[in-house]
């Protein structure tokens, strides 16, 4: 064993002493005994984990984060998983049908409290488990993100979530090839057109909608469901977008009465339904000013 292979294998030596007994680690500390700058080395970086461990311990995670890394990773996926073949989608079905007991959450988190790593274990013990955490995670987000109300036998989805549409919207406008399929300033013809492509069109527009001019609407298609898209100009080389879907096709609660707002990175929206549609109404900036257009 060389230097570099014993530096290679102490780098995940746990601190609590447990890999001791493993041969590589043990002829890996022999030789850090014997070679001095090996151990000088060993030393520091047993001290560099103590002390990454002390500091990230003081982070304090925003409340959000998990609904913000979502929102992310549908931004740059522009979908959540789907199956590719009949095996994936006997996979994703069963996976899907799995009902977790109500107290699961509690369990886990009690469970982790009673047997949590020491701190200035982090470092060490990430390295070691790297590769079974990221495969753990990779089943708990197929798990999460698995829409309901396909087939039984998990071989279609029939519904959409809001907040991919949201999501994949944003990929789709921020993509550089992004382009409309029809430019008019009048609205009511940018509605003929879309009804006439047969794709779910807007039947009313907010109140702030109806005396702007239209840039241009074109077909969207998320995950193989069909809606639209309605860019509106709002001057200063701005426009407001105006999205719609059939209800049946959206997974999610909307309102009827007053829109709902929320937030995905710099872009808000307001979501509600009419009849058989539900529309998101997007644009950068906030919810306050969105709330101006109703």
């Amino acid at each position: 064993m060389d230097k570099e292979r014993a530096k290679f294998i102490l780098a995940s030596f746990r601190p609590d002493g447990a890999d001791a007994a493993d041969p590589d680690f043990a002829k890996a500390l022999a030789m850090a005994m014997e070679n001095r700058e090996l151990g000088e080395w060993l030393a520091q970086e047993r001290a560099f984990d103590g002390a990454f461990a002390e500091a990230l311990a003081t982070v304090q995670l925003p409340a959000d984060l998990r609904d913000e890394v979502i929102a992310c990773l549908a931004i740059e996926r522009g979908d959540f998983p789907q199956a590719e073949d009949a095996d994936d989608a006997l996979l994703i079905g069963a996976v899907s049908s799995i009902k977790p007991p109500a107290m699961l959450r509690d369990r886990i988190i009690e469970a982790m409290e009673h047997t949590a790593v020491p701190r200035r274990e982090i470092r060490s013990f990430w390295r070691r488990m790297a590769i079974p955490l990221a495969a753990a995670a990779g089943i708990v987000l197929a798990f999460l993100m698995v829409r309901p109300g396909g087939d039984p036998n998990g071989f279609a989805n029939t519904k959409v979530r809001s907040e991919v549409v949201q999501a994949s919207f944003i990929k789709i406008k921020s993509t550089p090839g992004f382009d409309l399929d029809m430019f008019k300033e009048n609205s009511q013809l940018l509605i003929a057109h879309l009804k006439e492509k047969q794709v779910p069109y807007p039947t009313s527009l907010p109140a702030g909608l109806e005396h702007l001019k239209g840039l241009g609407c074109r077909e969207l298609d998320i995950e193989g469901i069909k809606g639209s898209l309605i860019c509106f100009n709002i001057g200063n080389n701005d426009a407001i977008h105006l999205i719609t879907f059939l209800r049946d096709d959206i997974e999610g609660d909307f309102p009827s009465d007053q829109p709902r707002f929320s937030h995905q990175g710099e872009w808000a929206s307001a979501q509600w339904q009419d009849g058989q549609r539900v529309y998101f109404l997007m644009k950068k900036t906030d919810a306050a000013t969105l709330a101006e257009y109703f």
